[in-house]
């Protein structure tokens, strides 16, 4: 029987108490009437006898109620539910310094598309006996276990950080590539512990930032996560950012693609991996992206130099920024046509007449259009049969494989339906000769990496 479960039936003891105790408190109070008391008439005798029976028989019912509501274990792992974990995590921050871990299913959704939902539940609880197996053996008999979301499991250990990193070492090198049942399990991880902060749900926001972009659990923090939230909202209000500009080259015309960090009141930078996040859980991501097409349009002159801005696809949906770059060619006029607006998007926009048709207006209004991650996500290939597109990128799994006659095969038939559609290609990620006259030879449009020319700053661009 896992901790979890051991909580789980002390809590429906303790219910069943909770239950039980009133309702022999009122047996015996009229008991007592009974005994003690003279009635003059049997009707005061059966009204008394009534009022008892129907407080006992609410208050059974109210319990009874309120019993579904305080569950405290999740109905398929028997874990924790992610209230009460976040409980016990709130009240185990106030003593001491905690190391909260996730351990991910990376492949879950597979799982449950290829072998059913059922399938999924029952690795779910298996892989939740093998966690708890694990951690006993290595001394901790006690450990609070929730499936927060998904396949996400939260831990929490007393201590820093570093008194963890080998046993999840550990755990990583004996689980994160296993079979259960002939299914193939993935498991992913990463600890965080609460120097940074002393909110459970500032930590768990923390630690999903970690865990999404495979931040080195090593890596030193300069920040604690209210400080580093300040810093890159400062930094936004200020406008204090840094775009790099990546030479790309084409066909027509001089293709600069940009990379955006803010820099922060020390004058360090800020990236992507970092800011992304945070903005988006503040919902000020579109603001940035507002301040560098504003940027990128001033640069823009008489010169034939194309720029690439990425942005997000809700972005690029939203009437404000909608309406900000549709004026943008007011003020600056020679940006018309030389400005890309780069975005990739995991779930396909089902409002596609719609998006198809503010597509539409950004071509008109001056501006083109790309795609990235073609090959990576299927969204990005059925884009580029329903929206007018200028540039599409391939993801880069497929210029490290270049070399493979499969991942040619691919490139050359994804290459001739981007052409056909009436877009352009783009292969990234460059790095020596050969990769470069390969990539000439499948006839791709523009092509970039550090073999082509390394980042630039404004003032050497």
């Amino acid at each position: 029987m896992t901790y979890t479960e051991q909580k789980e039936r002390e809590h429906r003891f303790a219910l069943a108490l909770r239950m039980g105790l009133p309702i022999f408190f009122l047996s015996s109070v009229t008991l007592f009437a009974f005994l003690t008391q003279s009635y003059t008439t049997l009707v005061s005798l059966i009204v008394l006898s009534i009022s008892l029976l129907g407080i006992m028989v609410y208050f059974i019912f109210y319990l009874i109620y309120q019993s579904t509501r305080e569950n405290i274990t999740d109905t398929i792992t028997h874990t924790f539910t992610s209230e009460y974990f976040l409980k016990l995590f709130s009240k185990a921050l106030t003593k001491n310094t905690q190391t909260l871990v996730m351990i991910s299913i990376e492949n879950l959704t597979a799982i449950n598309e290829r072998y059913g939902v059922k399938n999924g539940d029952i690795m779910l609880r298996k892989i939740e006996i093998k966690l708890d197996d694990f951690f006993r053996d290595k001394g901790y008999d006690k450990l609070p276990v929730c499936r927060y979301k998904g396949g996400d499991f939260l831990l929490f250990f007393p201590g820093k950080k570093e008194q963890y990193t080998v046993l999840l070492e550990l755990l990583m090198s004996k689980y994160q590539n296993y079979t259960q049942d002939d299914i193939e399990i993935r498991l992913e991880s990463a600890l965080l512990d609460s120097s940074v902060s002393d909110n459970a749900d500032s930590l768990i926001s923390r630690l999903y930032e970690l865990y999404h972009d495979r931040v080195n659990n090593e890596k030193e923090e300069f920040y604690s996560i209210n400080e580093l939230e300040n810093e890159i909202v400062e930094a936004l209000e200020n406008k204090r950012f840094s775009v790099g500009f990546w030479p790309t080259r084409c066909d027509e015309y001089s293709l600069y693609d940009t990379t955006v960090k803010l820099v922060d009141s020390e004058g360090r930078f800020i990236h992507q991996s970092r800011y992304v996040p945070v903005l988006n859980r503040l919902n000020q991501m579109r603001q940035l992206e507002t301040y560098i097409i504003e940027y990128i349009g001033k640069l823009c002159d008489e010169r034939n130099r194309n720029f690439v801005v990425t942005v997000s696809s809700v972005t690029l949906r939203n009437p404000y920024f909608f309406e900000h770059a549709l004026t943008l060619f007011e003020r600056y006029p020679m940006a018309r046509y030389k400005i890309t607006l780069m975005f990739e998007e995991k779930e396909y926009c089902h409002q596609i007449e719609r998006f198809a048709q503010q597509i539409a207006h950004y071509r008109k209004a001056g501006y083109k259009i790309a795609l990235d991650r073609l090959g990576g996500y299927h969204t990005t290939l059925l884009y580029l049969k329903e929206l007018e597109i200028d540039l599409v990128r391939f993801d880069t799994l497929y210029t490290r494989h270049i070399k493979e006659a499969g991942y040619q095969n691919i490139i050359q038939g994804l290459n001739l339906s981007a052409h056909l559609c009436g877009a352009k290609t783009w292969l990234s990620m460059i790095e020596d000769a050969n990769v470069d006259i390969l990539a000439q030879s499948l006839k791709i449009n523009c092509r970039q990496g550090n073999y082509l020319g390394t980042i630039l700053t404004a003032d050497q661009l």
